[in-house]
This record gives C-alpha cells, sequence and structure tokens, in this order.
C-alpha cells in the first residue's frame, strides 16, 4: 500500500516508506545528477576538494533520492608511472542491506558504482605529485526538475559558404529531440545572408520554412543584399510528449529583373559571422 508523503501514519503504525518517497523523487526529476554545488577542485596534493552541494541519484527506472553532499578532502591514488589515468568522482548513497551503513560517500574510482552518480572526472598524468596538475574532463551532469526549462534541446549551425542560385531548396538542420511531457518549445532561427558578392549592389530574399515531424509550422522572408546582415526569427509551438523530428529549408523567393538572385550564408571569417543557427529550445511544460 502506498501512502502519500506528508500523510500521517495510521493506527496501526503504516506510514510513508522510503519506498513511496523515492518513487515522487523519480516522478520529479528526469534523470540523475547535480542539483546544486559539488564542484571537484585540485589541490597541491593528491587528494580532491569536494565543495557541499546535493544530487540526485537513481535507484532504478522507478526510484530516485535527493542526497546531501558536505564539504570534503578525497584522496585519490598515486599518479600512474607512464600514461594517465582517469578519475572520476562520485557520491553513493550506502544501504544497510548491502554495505552495512547509510552513509553518504564520496569516492573516487575508473567508474561509477551502483546507487552513485558522477560529480566530476580528472586526467591524471604519469609522475603528477598533485591533482592540480590534472586536467578536467566530461561533463558533470545538473539534474532539473520536470516543470523547469530545460534550455536547448537541439541545434545545428549550416557553415555552408557555397553561392546558391535561383531554384535550389536546400534542406537544413534535421535533427530530433524528446519531450517527457506536453512542452512549449521555440523554434528559432538566426539567419546570415548575403548576395553573392559584397562589392555589388544586389539584393533579393530567401524564404525559410520550419517543419516538425514534416508539418510545416512557419515560413520566414527575409531581404538579401551585399551586406553580412543578421536576422533573428522566432515562434512558440506546444508539441505532446514523446519524439520529434525538426528541419528547415531555405530557397531563393524574389529578385528584381536584372539582378542574379544569387545568395550564400555567411559565416566565420576574421569577423566570426555566424551562419544560419537554428535551435529547437525547452521553454516549459504546456500550461493549455
Amino acid at each position: 500500500m502506498a501512502t502519500g508523503f506528508g500523510v500521517g501514519p495510521d493506527q496501526n503504525g503504516n506510514g510513508t516508506t522510503p519506498e513511496d518517497i523515492q518513487a515522487i523523487i523519480s516522478a520529479e526529476y528526469i534523470w540523475a545528477g547535480i542539483i546544486t554545488g559539488c564542484d571537484v577542485k585540485g589541490t597541491s596534493g593528491m587528494n580532491y576538494q569536494v565543495v557541499a552541494g546535493a544530487v540526485v541519484i537513481k535507484l532504478d527506472d522507478f526510484h530516485k533520492i535527493k542526497v546531501p553532499v558536505l564539504a570534503q578532502t578525497v584522496p585519490t591514488a598515486a599518479a600512474p608511472a607512464t600514461g594517465s589515468r582517469t578519475d572520476i568522482i562520485y557520491v553513493k548513497q550506502n544501504f544497510p542491506s548491502t554495505d552495512g551503513n547509510n552513509g553518504v560517500v564520496v569516492g573516487v574510482g575508473a567508474s561509477v558504482p551502483a546507487n552513485a552518480v558522477e560529480i566530476g572526472r580528472m586526467v591524471i598524468p604519469a609522475g603528477a605529485t598533485s591533482t592540480r596538475q590534472g586536467t578536467p574532463t566530461g561533463n558533470r551532469v545538473f539534474t532539473r526538475p520536470v516543470g523547469a526549462q530545460f534550455g536547448v534541446l537541439f541545434s545545428s549551425v549550416d557553415t555552408d559558404t557555397t553561392v546558391h542560385k535561383p531554384g535550389e531548396q536546400l534542406t537544413r538542420g534535421a535533427g530530433s529531440f524528446g519531450l517527457w511531457t506536453d512542452s512549449d518549445v521555440e523554434l528559432k532561427l538566426s539567419s546570415c545572408v548575403s548576395s553573392e558578392f559584397d562589392t555589388k549592389e544586389e539584393y533579393g530574399s530567401v524564404i525559410y520554412r520550419i517543419y516538425v515531424d514534416d508539418i510545416l509550422q512557419y515560413s520566414w522572408e527575409r531581404r538579401f543584399d551585399r551586406f553580412y546582415e543578421s536576422k533573428e526569427f522566432s515562434r512558440l509551438v506546444t508539441l505532446k510528449a514523446g519524439r520529434h523530428t525538426v528541419k528547415y529549408t531555405v530557397e531563393h523567393r524574389f529578385n528584381p529583373s536584372g539582378m542574379s538572385g544569387n545568395w550564400r550564408v555567411r559565416y566565420g571569417g576574421v569577423d566570426k559571422f555566424s551562419g544560419d543557427d537554428f535551435r529547437v529550445i525547452h521553454r516549459g511544460v504546456a500550461t493549455q
């Protein structure tokens, strides 16, 4: 029998169990990771300084736990004589049934054990005498509650500066992303295009069409000329939970008589032009 978190025990002493709370936490957080803090810093010796914080640890597909992490110094082994070694720093929750206690342990190893989550990774070179001589690597994964904004779900930058002519239709930014619940999603395109030559007074326009699941969502037309001008376009859509595909097409739409209509994306160079930057951004759980 399950009992809600915050509900007192009945006349027989039955109430909320650890498993009930673990199930609630699992429903609140999609994945395991750092909630806050838990920075890992090298020191002048062969140990790591861990900043206080908190993490979410996955026990199985339906149970997670929130774990506090105290500020502490964690030892590691001496550096290898040759080559290098990767230290994985992790937080582990012990259980009396398997570990003999219920303490929280911050450890260092070659892999992450069960009932633990990684908080840092360092490559230690041969002969190092301190962890400050190591190189941080890997990606520190942070967790977020289900209702939070999860940022960029997909991104693609078109860096192709080839000259395009009227009649060409290009497909760009093809990819996919997943949503765990119905969500508001921003489709954002930053376009940096110009005419073929930056010394010739020509102009025209191109049209962008944005597709989700092969269904046209919006179209944007923009003018181009010899200047490397950037323009941003953005629309919000509401999508159902599940996997979705995304892409956009771009093609010539207009040029005056006597002008070629040729155009190109502008990317890189000394001035670091942005190209065509397409992003799918999570803006929160759908409210309708």
